[in-house]
């Protein structure tokens, strides 16, 4: 299958990382490269859409690099006609510093982020899924039925995907987790860095929620296990200072 990647450029980042994402898809064996930059993201990434060549559209940002075969495990799902779209994961850079460590460390945490989780760190095996465990830098989908569902929305970001993604379901394809197609990509530092980035992906999901474009699935649904986890999580430190204090005022 004919294969168009689509590198999504913020200018305001300079050259030198589109240089490096741009030099580790090649290395992949990628025959059409297009750098997606006109207009705001989901306008330029709709535009290079409608100049590829590729049955399958794979999507990265500029600040990533591709860890090896990363391509090959992003299309190997797509043998099932079904399967319409293929995400993967990204994870922090080796060389990151402590801060952004921090950083990855809380995405990668399912007590802050849920089943999110899965976005920044691989969990799992290759599996069906929905719009909160799938991220935009590192994701493929089939071109004609990225068209037939509209394509990234103008009015949600920095929740585009997974609007996207919603939409995809509702014409009934399967949407796939793969754990094993991993790139790397810088972590916001904490604090104030990683704070505004998680405001962003709040605001994200007020937009959606106000314009009905889907429910709140990662902020309410972390699931059985996980909530008996942060209650039992929370009560064990409660219960350990109610003790401390105690001690130190009637303690025998």
């Amino acid at each position: 299958m004919r294969v168009s990647v689509i590198i999504a450029h913020d200018e305001r980042r300079g050259d030198s990382s589109l240089k490096e994402c741009v030099e580790s898809v090649k290395a992949q064996g990628c025959a059409e490269i297009i750098v997606a930059n006109r207009g705001n993201k989901s306008e330029a990434r709709n535009a290079a859409a409608k100049e590829a060549a590729g049955e399958i559209l794979v999507f990265f940002d500029d600040d990533v690099v591709l860890r090896k075969h990363c391509i090959e495990e992003l299309l190997e799902p797509f043998s099932d006609e079904k399967v319409a779209i293929v995400g993967g994961v990204n994870i922090a850079f080796p060389e990151a510093d402590f801060r952004e460590k921090i950083g990855g460390a809380l995405l990668a945490s399912t007590v802050t982020m849920f089943r999110s989780a899965a976005r920044y760190t691989p969990r799992g095996n290759i599996r069906e899924t929905d719009e909160s465990e799938i991220i935009l830098c590192n994701m493929a989908i089939r071109k004609d039925v990225f068209f037939k569902a509209g394509g990234f929305p103008l009015d949600c970001i920095p929740c585009e995907e997974n609007v996207l993604i919603n939409n995809v379901q509702k014409l009934g394809y399967k949407v796939i987790y793969n754990p094993f197609a991993i790139v790397f990509h810088d972590r916001p530092r904490v604090f104030v860095p990683y704070f505004k980035k998680i405001f962003g992906y709040g605001k994200g999901r007020g937009i959606m929620l106000r314009k009905r474009h889907g429910g709140p699935k990662m902020l309410f649904k972390p699931g059985k296990k996980l909530a008996y986890y942060i209650i039992g999580a929370a009560g064990h430190y409660v219960s350990y200072l109610c003790g401390v204090l105690y001690g130190l005022v009637r303690g025998k």
